[in-house]
């Protein structure tokens, strides 16, 4: 008798503590969700002003673009140190040195403007900027997959989509007003560094999930504090994890799945004002509004990945399959046509969505063949393989655009190129999803069993 208010208290206590971690999670995952944002409008900050910064150093857009091209070296190279701190250290705090990071290269970009230093300088921190950029995007990813739970977990990389389509579209729009209001580049880029500089004081008020706690196998080992996921990354697994096949396919489409909409996002502007006589801001509100599919794209396609997880575990592929189907059919359309806002509007709105709509499915498929410790890392090679593409939207473009007298529209068409193999690797992700998936979940389960074990033996002691 004595013992059921006990077992009730027990019981009481475990649901408070399980409510108050979900609150702190929620919590964390929209601090995540700001972060991305930051991320994006890092991408984006710089593409309006590429007209001003060529002539401010008198240099070509080639040669910008060169810089904005080794930029994306460097954060995929910086990628992995980040990715494997990710794997065995706080998240929490390698996100603050992140984002710390980037506000200091910023605030040393708006310097170097400021007193006219040279181009050289002003390249090497970029560079350096590009290291703090890095850390963003394997930290945040690790730390989603244990903030959200599984069945959603295709709506929350679909709100990390709409942040950094929303944060790159803020970042234009903050730097392309800045040269409508006739602000210097100095000041554009400190107002910047202002706003990063509120966001990391910020981020030392939110709590680090605990790893592994959504995973369907260790939920119930891990609820309430009763165990904790103690396993870390080890330097031998690194060449497991980049000879896994099933990560190979992905890399692979992170290459050719990214290509296209890194061009679209770099080069629409000066698209815009090069052969069309745009202003900074004008060519900054057409892309906004061409790009409105974007954040739609990311929230829809979360949505459909998440149903499509419930009718079949492996259904997140036939959304990928089917959005980088549409998409380059809407692209071409847009810019083979003559320049009209319409059609071009309403086109570039649906390439935009179709752009966006497959990637909270890859992204969450390839976490989710990843064990909770590795996630950061594999996330770091992804990136790699993404900076790959970026780097070479960066270069490519202009090279076209030369060749066809100064027309970025070819450049555009051509990008769609990339959709053919994108298609071909996902049919072989198809192929072998499904055995990758039941790994996992087999070494979850057994690890799960031995935390249980494990607190059970401590509670007897």
């Amino acid at each position: 008798m004595n013992a059921d208010p006990i077992l009730r208290l027990n019981k009481l206590t475990t649901m408070e503590s399980e409510i108050n971690t979900n609150h702190a999670d929620l919590r964390t995952f929209w601090m995540l969700v700001a972060a991305m944002a930051f991320a994006g409008a890092g991408g984006g900050f710089e593409v309006p002003l590429v007209v001003k910064i060529t002539g401010f150093y008198g240099i070509s857009d080639s040669i910008f673009g060169l810089m904005l091209g080794l930029t994306t070296v460097v954060m995929g190279v910086a990628s992995v140190p980040w990715g494997y701190w990710t794997d065995r250290y706080r998240r929490i705090k390698l996100l603050i040195i992140s984002m710390g990071f980037i506000f200091a290269c910023m605030l040393t970009l708006a310097l170097c403007l400021q007193l006219r230093l040279p181009f050289w300088m002003f390249f090497t921190v970029n560079l350096l900027w590009g290291f703090g950029l890095a850390g963003i995007g394997p930290i945040t990813a690790s730390m989603a997959m244990d903030s959200v739970p599984l069945p959603q977990r295709g709506a929350a990389f679909g709100w990390f989509g709409v942040a950094f389509g929303g944060g790159g579209a803020l970042g234009m729009l903050m730097a392309s007003g800045c040269m409508q209001l006739h602000l210097s580049l100095a000041l554009t880029y400190l107002l910047d560094a202002i706003v990063q500089g509120i966001f990391f004081l910020a981020l030392f008020s939110f709590a680090e999930p605990r790893r592994g706690v959504q995973d369907e196998a260790l939920h119930d080992a891990l609820r309430a504090g009763q165990g904790e996921y103690n396993y870390a990354i080890e330097p031998h697994d690194l060449k497991m994890l980049v000879q896994k096949p099933i990560n190979l396919l992905l890399a692979i489409t992170g290459v050719f799945a990214g290509f296209t909409p890194a061009v679209l996002m770099i080069w629409f502007v000066t698209f815009a004002m090069r052969n069309h006589g745009l202003s900074e801001l004008a060519a900054t509100v057409l892309t906004l509004v061409a790009f409105a599919g974007q954040p739609v794209g990311s929230v829809v396609g979360g949505v459909l990945a998440d149903r499509a997880y419930r009718w079949k575990r492996t259904g997140r592929v036939a959304v990928m399959f089917l959005t980088a189907a549409l998409a380059p059919v809407f692209l071409i359309a847009a810019f083979a046509l003559p320049f009209r806002l319409f059609p071009f509007v309403p086109l570039m709105i649906l390439t935009n969505f179709f752009i966006t709509a497959g990637a909270p499915a890859a992204t969450a498929i390839s976490l989710e063949v990843n064990l909770p410790e590795h996630r950061g890392t594999i996330t770091a090679f992804y990136i790699i393989c993404g900076s790959l593409s970026l780097g070479l939207a960066w270069l490519i473009p202009p090279l076209i655009a030369e060749a066809f007298g100064g027309q970025y529209q070819y450049a555009m068409i051509m990008s769609t190129a990339a959709y053919l193999p994108l298609i071909i690797t996902y049919f072989l992700i198809n192929s072998r999803i499904e055995k990758d998936l039941d790994h996992v979940n087999s070494i979850l389960g057994e690890r799960a069993k031995q935390i249980q074990n494990h607190a059970r033996a401590g509670r007897s002691e």
